[in-house]
């Protein structure tokens, strides 16, 4: 496999904060592209939460630059005229006040990708509101969708739209930069969370006459049916059980030793087992209770029936098979020492992503950053005098 990295050569300014701007720019990041991240004093409110900063910000370069002093607007600029692409997932409206929205940025670097990953949008009337991965589960029908409706709704631990929100804008970034190759020429492309939560949810919003819209959520659910489900087996782990087709049926009548369901005329078809259904969960939550969520794995896969055996995230840091795939790497942090993270996802046979450095320390890299945009050592000494551009140890 090459060495080489689909935006070797590329740079970009990321304005971001939380998770699903900075994250857009991650992406970036791994596919080869210099990454400055732009913070203001206090540094990116997510650099709270230490796991999650990491995630969302290894292999960037940090620089602070204080935006409420007019002296840094230069340090800004400066950035942006050697940059291919910006980040930013401000309120609408925050950028335009401080001068750096497209049409502004655009007067510094004409054939810029500008790259929005904002709530809801520049248009319409939520443009404005807070956006938050809870607010837009909320706001979408997912949490509805997933309790099941006149039901409570169910919170989605994982952040699902910060995470896909990110994925869209990377692809829109890559496919601007496509575009500007053949053109020339820059353009601003937009996200959201809004648009990523439906995204996510496209196959519900299908529409048609006589759609009949089925809810199958429930606060407690377990699965869609019978044998579409988890049972908890003998050591209290929970098992996946998914039978696709009757073939799946006929293993798992027979895996579990229990052919006499195959010909129960109550679940005969798949329109009688779902008639019968209750029964049948009773049947087979009885037979998985008799041994170990990974006896029963072995054997249903053995005759070729789809199941999963229930895993935490410290058992997929263990897993042989992301071991051996490369789905995890390691790194040294110079705050927090040994760290393990998940490394770059797409795979190509001739290229390779990069994780060029851990996530950065506020600032740390401020000085350096700099000096390449041309600034003298009186410059820069000048500049972290004056707490325009400077590291968070200077702040002491």
């Amino acid at each position: 496999m090459s060495e080489t990295h689909a935006l070797d050569g590329i740079r970009v300014i990321d304005f971001t904060t939380m998770i699903n701007g900075p994250t857009t720019a991650l992406l970036l990041s791994d596919l080869g592209a210099e990454v400055v991240k732009v913070e203001p004093p206090d540094g990116d409110p997510w650099r709270i939460v230490a796991g999650g900063f990491m995630a969302c910000n290894r292999g960037k370069r940090s620089i602070v630059v204080d935006l409420k002093k007019p002296e840094a607007l230069d340090v800004v600029h400066r950035l942006i005229a050697v940059s291919d692409i910006l980040v930013e997932n401000a309120r609408w409206g925050v950028w335009h006040r401080l001068g750096l929205d497209y049409e502004s940025v655009c007067k510094i670097r004409p054939d810029i990708i500008y790259v929005s990953a904002l709530g809801h949008g520049s248009t319409g009337p939520y443009s404005g509101w807070p956006a938050y991965d809870p607010l837009l589960q909320c706001r979408s029908g997912q949490m509805v969708a997933q309790g099941g409706i006149g039901k409570p709704p169910v919170f989605h631990a994982v952040a699902v739209n910060d995470q896909a929100c990110p994925m869209l804008g990377a692809y829109g970034a890559v496919l601007a930069l496509l575009d500007r190759a053949r053109t020339g020429k820059g353009q601003h492309v937009e996200t959201s969370l809004t648009n990523a939560s439906i995204a996510m949810q496209s196959g519900n919003f299908i529409d048609y006459d006589g759609i009949k819209r089925e809810y199958p959520g429930d606060t407690g659910i377990l699965g869609l049916n019978a044998t579409y489900r988890h049972y908890q087996a003998a050591d209290d782990v929970w098992l996946f059980v998914l039978c696709a087709d009757e073939s799946h049926w006929r293993g798992l009548c027979q895996a579990t030793g229990q052919e006499t369901l195959f010909s129960d005329p109550r679940f005969a078809t798949p329109e009688k087992r779902a008639e019968n259904d209750a029964a049948l969960v009773g049947v087979l939550s009885g037979t998985f209770r008799n041994r170990t969520a990974g006896e029963w794995h072995a054997v249903l896969k053995e005759v070729g029936v789809p199941a999963a055996v229930g895993r935490t995230v410290d058992d997929l840091l263990n897993d042989p098979h992301c071991k051996e795939t490369g789905v995890f790497e390691e790194q040294v942090h110079p705050q927090h020492g040994w760290v393990r993270l998940v490394g770059v996802v797409p795979r190509f046979s001739d290229m390779s992503g990069i994780i060029r450095r851990p996530a950065p320390l506020l600032g740390e890299h401020t000085g350096e950053v700099l000096a390449e945009l041309g600034y003298s050592e009186e410059q820069i000494a000048a500049l972290r005098a004056d707490r325009v551009a400077f590291s968070a140890e200077e702040t002491s």
